[in-house]
């Protein structure tokens, strides 16, 4: 799959993602976030208890390979599973990928389909 394909399902279609997979994508976001915090502990402790990380190792088990993969994986999956549900709006004028389901003007060739 395509990368740009990859990534618009990632970040506009997360609710098709199974409950593991919601799991690890906050895990794995939410390390990132407070990677270069100097509270590091803290932080990880307050993150745990709201359930932004986790301790589920079948969900961290997904991401083993690293975020890229797993955002491969679950990207490919959703296709598989749900590829009915899933709009890939293209520019009508240059047939790229538009940034989001819903965007009406296209950032590349900057087209507007209002």
């Amino acid at each position: 799959m395509e990368k740009d394909k990859q990534d618009y399902i990632i970040n506009h279609y997360l609710h098709l993602m199974s409950p593991k997979e919601k799991l690890a994508y906050k895990h794995a976001h939410s390390l990132l976030k407070i990677d270069q915090n100097e509270d590091i502990d803290k932080i990880k402790r307050a993150y745990f208890k709201v359930g932004w990380l986790t301790k589920d190792e079948n969900a961290l088990s997904l991401l083993n390979n690293g975020l890229e993969k797993f955002n491969e994986d679950t990207a490919t999956r959703i296709m598989r599973d749900h590829i009915s549900e899933i709009f890939f709006n293209y520019c009508p004028n240059c047939g790229k990928l538009a940034r989001t389901p819903t965007a009406k003007q296209c950032r590349f060739c900057y087209y507007d389909w209002h």
